[in-house]
């Protein structure tokens, strides 16, 4: 299906998808790193989110300019893929923090990247090739929300291994403490 319509269809279910990938990303705060402070670190986690979101964000809008539903789609396809390769570099090179529990907030960040990486490729291949006529369109997108889904599911789980990590250690206040953070939670 070509047109404004399906195009229509098609950025309502990337909109849907792209919020509920950034609350996704941002509710578990922390990622990859290796020697690096605990502040240095929750600000380049912090950092590396707030960049996804505007990626991801910056993909929907100019979804709204395609004249068909192939070219929203490879739009589409083309954003995440590179949102998320952002995304990846930015938490491989801040490293592991030099905290006592900085191998297993590394370790809880790097699943969920894999986890995040294994779900936008899952959406991609939904949208190859795209959608053409509106059984399609909606089958396509209740499997991006199924995905969504699962994406939540296990931001929960890695936001619950951040929680867990030390009380009150060193990692938890730099994530309290960050600006960059609170922009993130605020921008929520």
């Amino acid at each position: 299906m070509t047109g404004l319509a399906g195009t229509r269809r098609l950025v309502s279910g990337m909109a849907i998808a792209g919020i509920a990938l950034c609350t996704w990303i941002a509710a578990p705060v922390g990622a990859s790193s290796q020697g690096t402070s605990a502040q240095q670190w929750a600000d380049g986690v912090c950092s590396a989110i707030q960049t996804f979101g505007q990626s991801v964000n910056s993909t929907i809008s100019s979804l709204k300019g395609s004249d068909s539903v192939a070219a929203a789609s490879q739009t589409a396809t083309t954003g995440l893929s590179t949102a998320l390769s952002q995304f990846n570099d930015s938490l491989q090179k801040l490293g592991k923090p030099s905290t006592s529990d900085g191998a297993k907030a590394q370790s809880a960040v790097q699943n969920l990247s894999n986890q995040l990486s294994s779900d936008i490729t899952s959406i991609q291949q939904s949208l190859s090739p795209p959608p053409t006529n509106p059984g399609d369109i909606a089958a396509t997108f209740a499997q991006i929300g199924s995905t969504i889904q699962r994406g939540v599911s296990q931001t929960k789980s890695a936001a619950t291994t951040l929680k867990g990590l030390t009380p009150n250690g060193e990692l938890q206040k730099a994530f309290q403490n960050s600006s960059t953070c609170k922009a993130v939670k605020n921008s929520l």
